[in-house]
């Protein structure tokens, strides 16, 4: 039996019109006002087909974009498949990489908390005083399906 933490609650009538509205200012000449720290990443449904659009957190590493998620649209990708991106308004193609392994995680987590500490707060992922991840946070989150979606720009 599955805790009461693992079980994924469909997005709330606010966050869906939040997110439409977050949608339209990423996509309009008034995206600066959220591109330093959201962008959109558009995916495809394996089963349906049908496009999916969510504004997410990122941060810059190495190249390329890290995004934190425990949201069920990354599962929909697989490694090397191509996604659209609008960032800082243009729109672009990347290669996706999903991160679950631990080791990877504890490495990348400390970017993208440091980055979008809402994003910790929300994900419940703490660093420790030297800058690491906490790693019972982290096992935490990763119980709870958390992950890190790496977009590498093409």
């Amino acid at each position: 039996m599955s805790s009461q933490a693992s079980v994924r609650r469909p997005p709330s009538r606010f966050q869906r019109t939040g997110d439409a509205v977050v949608r339209s200012l990423l996509r309009s000449p008034l995206h600066r006002v959220l591109s330093g720290r959201l962008l959109l990443v558009t995916v495809l449904g394996r089963k349906s087909g049908r496009e999916y659009t969510n504004p997410v957190g990122y941060a810059d590493h190495d190249g390329a974009l890290l995004v934190g998620t425990t949201a069920g649209w990354r599962r929909n990708l697989r490694d090397g498949e191509a996604v659209r991106v609008r960032l800082r308004g243009s729109e672009i193609r990347a290669r996706a990489e999903v991160i679950t392994d631990e080791a990877r995680l504890a490495a990348l987590a400390p970017v993208v908390v440091s980055a979008n500490p809402i994003h910790g707060r929300y994900a419940g992922i703490g660093l420790e005083p030297d800058g690491t991840v906490d790693r019972d946070d982290l096992r935490r989150a990763m119980a709870n399906g958390y992950a890190i979606v790496r977009l590498i720009p093409v």
